[in-house]
C-alpha cells in the first residue's frame, strides 16, 4: 500500500530543506537559482507537468498509488462502510455545551451596562490595572538596537545602497479581498447556518482525502460493524471547556457522512499515522482538527482507531517564466531590474505600556526611511484597548485623534521620504479605531478623522498600482509581484499549541534512514503545518477561552470562507504570536513570527520586527524555460513553474 507522500529530503542548520537534484538530462527547474541555493525538495503538492507521467501514474513528484488498501485485507479500500443502520439507540447522544449558548462565539455583555432602574455595581479595585511604571532603561537608551536575533538563509546577500537611490515603485500589489464581504452584522449568527458551514468543512475535507489518498468511499463511524472502514470528521473534546485527552476525544461527522453525530474514539496501541512528515513519531490533535480514520465500531459505542490519515499538503503556487522575467528583470516601472525585493514586517503594540508616545513605531519608521523597503507590513493593535493607560482612562484624546497623531502622521512622513514604499495595515481585535470586533475582521474604514495617507498620484501609473497605505482585512492574502503572502494578527499559533494533544504513533511506512524530515518533531513546525494542511488561518473550533496568554476571539463561523487560505498555498505566512520569535520552512512555505514591536518583559520594552529580502530567480534559466520548457520531463514552453520562495528568501528578525 502506497499513499502519495510529500517529498522532503532534509534540512541544513538554518532550517532549509536539502536533497539531491532531479535526475535525467536536459534543463531542470532545480537550476533556477544561481545564488548558491542547494535545496530542491518541495513537500507541497506539485502541479502535474504536461506530458510528464510516471509508470505508476503518479502526479509530478508526488509519489503515487493506485488506490488505498487495508492492511491485511488485500483489496482496495473502496469498501462501503454502509452496513444496515441499527436503531437510533446505538447512536451517541449529542453532548450539549455546558457554558453559555451554543456556537463558537463568546460575546460577553458590556461590563459597564446595567438594567434600567438598577445602579451599576462598583468595579473591584483588584480588577483595575495599576499605573505602569517607567522602564528602568529608557527606550531611547536601549542597548543592542537593530541587532539580529535570528536569521533564515543568512548566506543570501542584503540589498546594497545603490538599490535604495530610486524612489520609483518597483513592485505590484494585488489583493483579491472584497471589503463588502466583511460588512456583516456581528452576533447575528443562526444555529442552522453555523451547522451548515461546519458540515461543509467536513465534506470538503472528505473530497480532499479522496483525491489525495485515492479513497472510493467513506463510512459512518457511528454505525456498528465488524468490518474496517474509513471515516472522516472533525475532532472535538467532551465539552467546550475541556481539553482532548487519550480517553476523551470525539469524532463529529457531517450530516452526509454520519448524520452529524459524535462518537467516542479509542486509540489502539498499535495505531499508525499516514501522511505526516517522515519521522514525526506521532500526530497532534486539537479541537476542530479534520482527520481521516481507519478502524471499526464493533459495539456501536466507540470507534477503535487503527490508523490516522493526516490532511494532505496544500498545493503549490505557480507563475509563467515569461511573467517572472518581466517582473524580476525588467527595467520599467513596477519591475525589480534584477535586484532583490525588500519587505519590513512588524506587529503591535507600537508603544510602551508606560506611555502613549509611540517611540518603538518612531524607531521603525526611521529605519524604513533609511532602507526604503518596497513594502512595509504592519499588523495591529495600533490604538490598543488593552493598554494600561487606556484601561485606566488616563488619556485626554479620542482613539481616532490618537491614531491620526501617532500613526497617520508617521506614515505620511514615511511616504514623503520614500515614495516607493507601500504600507499595508491589518487590524487586530484590540484596535479601538476599528468597530468590527469579530473574526474574520473588516479592514479599517477610510474615515476622514483617521487621516490615513492616500497614494501619491502619478499619471504614469494605473490607479491599481499606486503606492501608499493599503487597508486589508484580518486575515488576508495578497501578492507582491509573484510572491503570495498570508497574514493574520490573531495568535493562532498559541491557540493551536495550547489546545493540542500529541499522540505518539509510528508511521505506516517507516522512512528510510536519512530521509526523515528534520523539523518533523519540532513543535512550532508541527503547529504551522496544521494551518497549511487545514487550508485555514484559524482551524481551531471552538475557539479557546481567553486567558492571560490569549485574547478573546469572537469567531464568526457563518463567514468562515473568509478565513480559508484557498487551494493554492501562500509562499510566506506571517503569524505574530506571544511565543518567541521564529522562522520555519514548513511544507515549502516560509512561516514567520516577528513577535511584537513592544514587549514589557524585555529591557527598555524593546521588541522585534522582521526584514525580508527576496531574491529573483536565475535570469538565463528563466529565459530557457520560457522558450523551451523543462525538456527533461517533457514540459511545454513557458509552462508555469513553482515559486520556491523558501530557498531564495532571507529573513532577519531584529531588535527594534
Amino acid at each position: 500500500m502506497q499513499a502519495r507522500q510529500p517529498q522532503r529530503n532534509g534540512s541544513n542548520s538554518n532550517g532549509r530543506a536539502s536533497g539531491s537534484g532531479t535526475g535525467g538530462g536536459g534543463f531542470s527547474v532545480d537550476n533556477l537559482f544561481s545564488i548558491g541555493a542547494t535545496t530542491d525538495a518541495t513537500p507541497k503538492r506539485p502541479r502535474p507537468v504536461t506530458g510528464a507521467h510516471s509508470a505508476s501514474g503518479s502526479r509530478g513528484g508526488g509519489g503515487g498509488a493506485a488506490g488505498y488498501t487495508a492492511n491485511g485485507g488485500g483489496g482496495a479500500l473502496g469498501m462501503s462502510s454502509s452496513p444496515l443502520r441499527g436503531d437510533s439507540s446505538n447512536g451517541t447522544p449529542y453532548l450539549g455545551r455546558t457554558n453559555g449558548p451554543p456556537g463558537p462565539s463568546r460575546l460577553g455583555g458590556l461590563s459597564g451596562s446595567s438594567p434600567v432602574g438598577f445602579s451599576s455595581p462598583a468595579i473591584a479595585p483588584s480588577l483595575i490595572p495599576a499605573t505602569p511604571a517607567k522602564p528602568l532603561v529608557p527606550f531611547a537608551s536601549r542597548p543592542s538596537r537593530l541587532t539580529v536575533q535570528e536569521s533564515l538563509n543568512p548566506e543570501l546577500p542584503l540589498p546594497t545602497s545603490d538599490q535604495l537611490v530610486s524612489n520609483q515603485s518597483r513592485v505590484t500589489l494585488r489583493a483579491t479581498t472584497n471589503p463588502a464581504d466583511y460588512a456583516y452584522r456581528i452576533a447575528f449568527e443562526r444555529a442552522m447556518e453555523r451547522s451548515e458551514v461546519l458540515d461543509s468543512l467536513i465534506d470538503e475535507a472528505a473530497e480532499i482525502f479522496k483525491e489525495y489518498y485515492q479513497i472510493e468511499e467513506f463510512g459512518d463511524p457511528t454505525v456498528q460493524s465488524q468490518d474496517e472502514i474509513l471515516v472522516v470528521g472533525r475532532l472535538c473534546p467532551e465539552t467546550d471547556a475541556a481539553k482532548m485527552t487519550e480517553t476523551s476525544t470525539w469524532l463529529e461527522s457531517s450530516r452526509m457522512l454520519g448524520s452529524g453525530q459524535r462518537v467516542l474514539l479509542k486509540f489502539e496501541p498499535e495505531m499508525k499515522v499516514r501522511g505526516g512528515p517522515p519521522g514525526a513519531g506521532g500526530i497532534g490533535f486539537f479541537p476542530g482538527c479534520l482527520v481521516g480514520l481507519r478502524g471499526t465500531n464493533g459495539g456501536g459505542k466507540l470507534f477503535a482507531v487503527k490508523e490516522v490519515l493526516m490532511m494532505p499538503p496544500i498545493d503549490a503556487t505557480y507563475t509563467a517564466p515569461s511573467s517572472l522575467l518581466e517582473q524580476q528583470y525588467g527595467a520599467g516601472p513596477k519591475q525589480l531590474g534584477g535586484h532583490p525585493m525588500s519587505v519590513l514586517v512588524a506587529a503591535g503594540p507600537y508603544t510602551l505600556e508606560s506611555d502613549l508616545d509611540y517611540e518603538p513605531l518612531e524607531a521603525l519608521i526611521g529605519l524604513a526611511k533609511q532602507e526604503k523597503p518596497d513594502v512595509l507590513i504592519l499588523t495591529g493593535p495600533f490604538v490598543d484597548s488593552a493598554h494600561p493607560l487606556i484601561v485606566r482612562g488616563e488619556v485626554d484624546e479620542l482613539p481616532a485623534a490618537m491614531f491620526r497623531r501617532h500613526i497617520s502622521a508617521r506614515l505620511a512622513s514615511l511616504i514623503q521620504a520614500s515614495p516607493r514604499t507601500a504600507v499595508l495595515l491589518i487590524p487586530n481585535g484590540r484596535d479601538l479605531v476599528n468597530p468590527h470586533v469579530a473574526y474574520p475582521q473588516a479592514p479599517f474604514n477610510k474615515e476622514p478623522e483617521l487621516n490615513i495617507p492616500k497614494p501619491a498620484r502619478s499619471l504614469t501609473y494605473r490607479r491599481a498600482h499606486l503606492q501608499g497605505v493599503r487597508l486589508l482585512p484580518n486575515p488576508t492574502m495578497f501578492s507582491i509581484n509573484e510572491v503570495v503572502f498570508g497574514v493574520t494578527s490573531v495568535d493562532v499559533l498559541w491557540s493551536v499549541k495550547s489546545q493540542e494533544y500529541f499522540r505518539k504513533a509510528p508511521d505506516v511506512e517507516p522512512p528510510e534512514p536519512g530521509t526523515e524530515d528534520p523539523l518533523a518533531k519540532d513543535v512550532m513546525a508541527r503547529t504551522c503545518r496544521q494551518l497549511l494542511r487545514h487550508r485555514s488561518f484559524y482551524p481551531v473550533f471552538p475557539s479557546p477561552p481567553p486567558s492571560k496568554m490569549l485574547d478573546q476571539l469572537n469567531l464568526d463561523v457563518t463567514h468562515y470562507d473568509l478565513v480559508k487560505m484557498g487551494s493554492d498555498g501562500p509562499d510566506i505566512v506571517i503569524t505574530p504570536s506571544i511565543q518567541k520569535h521564529f522562522t520555519r520552512i514548513v511544507d515549502s512555505t516560509v512561516f514567520l513570527n516577528p513577535s511584537f514591536l513592544t514587549k514589557a518583559s524585555q529591557e527598555a520594552s524593546a521588541g522585534t520586527f522582521a526584514r525580508l529580502t527576496i531574491h529573483p530567480m536565475d535570469k538565463e534559466n528563466l529565459a530557457e524555460l520560457s522558450q523551451s520548457g523543462m525538456v527533461d520531463v517533457g514540459g511545454e514552453p513557458d509552462e508555469p513553474v513553482e515559486h520556491r520562495v523558501w530557498e531564495r528568501c532571507r529573513v532577519d528578525i531584529l531588535k527594534v
